[in-house]
């Protein structure tokens, strides 16, 4: 990893944050203190953002939060504080015999951040980690704590909040009894054979992600297989869609030592062991990067996957890998899934500034012709993308974060390059 200047950074090292203060509260008093105060305020959580999404004149760490894990059996749900990341979540859900439906590939990311950002797992069947959300409390500029839940008006322009409303300090998610997971791995899957049977592909088992360079190497499969029986269509040491079964653990980026990889071959496990592609508590991925992450309808992924390989060279210099999953559509406002079942793109990119900014102003030419909505967080162009065009509740988001924040306290630089207008502020 490139050594870096003093400051405030971001995980990928890609970001340094411009804040000139970060607050950390103990109490959800000293957090309504905090943004009583402020002028221009936003909340900090694991920093795997790639972008200015998260930065502000000042910044509210809740690493020192004081709260604990709550859970209602007759609800079905856990509430944790905002700061607590999901590899905290199933470490505290284990010994009761719950679980979480999906995790996302790092485990290491916080809630609140997630959420905030339509962050995701994978599997057809699977929403983001967001639609998991039941309830959620958040401390506004004006120092009110709110408490909202499904019941209420306005939910689902709520979960993925952008950090836009306030102060995320509690969020409460929907448990499921636990259940085992088996990982396997196919190598050498054709971009032909890949794009003729996208849907069964990312549909084969209960999640699945497939990573390439879209060259002539192929294709990789990670199939995450539930042993309970619901993905009885795979058998260890089949031969996938032509892939072959790989007999050594692999890592996403090609090459790359799998020691922080979790547990592959078939060996059954916990969720919270098979489903993250990286261990709980190891450092993942490179972390000297940047990323980028693009969602189509999922009936245009085999079309998207043939524009991207035909662009493959152009990308050959700033791609580490690139991981296709499938999502599930759901009803929140601002999700890249809102209503409408998802292919995601995902790209893992060198930490150049110049090679990456190319790159990915070639992968949205090439995805322009289906309707792109980028990951919030991750590295995409306002001028190549228009909020107002892929979301048709953004008036009532923006409308909404009036409501909580009529001051525009934590409209920051970032919402007004991709969001557009100071939110009502000064």
């Amino acid at each position: 990893m490139s050594e870096r200047e003093p400051g405030e950074w971001n995980w990928g090292g890609s970001h340094r944050f411009r804040a000139a203060r970060i607050h950390r509260p103990h109490t959800i008093d000293d957090v309504a203190a905090i943004a009583r105060e402020a002028t221009s305020l936003r909340a900090i959580g694991s920093r795997h953002s790639f972008t200015d999404i998260a930065d502000s004149a000042e910044l509210v760490s809740l690493d020192e939060f004081d709260t604990e894990m709550t859970l209602d059996e007759d609800a079905g749900t856990v509430t944790v504080g905002g700061q607590a990341t999901y590899g905290d979540v199933a470490r505290l859900l284990e010994p009761h015999g719950l679980a979480l439906r999906n995790m996302a590939s790092l485990p290491h990311i916080s809630v609140a951040g997630a959420i905030a950002t339509g962050t995701h797992g994978g599997g057809v069947a699977n929403g983001s980690l967001a639609t998991a959300v039941a309830g959620l409390e958040f401390v506004t500029t004006a120092g009110e704590i709110v408490h909202v839940d499904r019941s209420s008006i306005d939910f689902e322009g709520m979960v993925v909040s952008l950090g836009a409303l306030g102060i995320v300090t509690r969020v409460s998610l929907d448990v499921v009894f636990d259940y085992d997971i088996e990982q396997h791995v196919f190598e050498h899957l054709s971009h032909d054979v890949l794009a003729s049977a996208f849907e069964a592909i990312l549909g084969a088992a209960y999640s699945v992600s497939v990573f390439t360079s879209y060259d002539r190497d192929g294709a990789r499969v990670w199939i995450k297989r539930r042993v309970d029986g619901r993905d009885r269509s795979l058998r260890p040491g089949q031969i996938f869609h032509e892939a072959i079964a790989a007999t050594t653990a692999h890592h996403p980026i090609r090459g790359a030592a799998a020691d922080q990889c979790t547990r592959q071959l078939g060996v059954p496990g916990s969720w919270a062991d098979r489903l993250p592609h990286f261990r709980i508590g190891s450092t993942p991925s490179v972390g000297d990067e940047q990323q980028s992450e693009f969602f189509v309808a999922l009936a245009d992924g085999p079309a998207a996957l043939d524009a991207l390989r035909g662009v493959a060279g152009d990308l050959a210099d700033a791609l580490l890998t690139s991981e296709i999953r499938a999502v599930a559509a759901d009803e929140l406002w601002l999700s890249p899934q809102y209503r409408r079942d998802s292919a995601a793109f995902h790209f893992t990119w060198v930490n150049d500034a110049d090679l990456v900014d190319r790159a990915v102003r070639v992968v949205e030419e090439a995805l322009g012709p289906f309707a792109p909505r980028p990951h919030w967080g991750k590295v995409f162009h306002a001028d190549s993308f228009s909020a107002s065009d892929a979301y048709e509740c953004l008036d009532d988001f923006v409308e909404l974060a009036r409501r909580f924040d009529p001051h525009g306290v934590f409209v920051n630089d970032w919402w007004r390059r991709c969001i557009g207008g100071d939110n009502g502020g000064p």
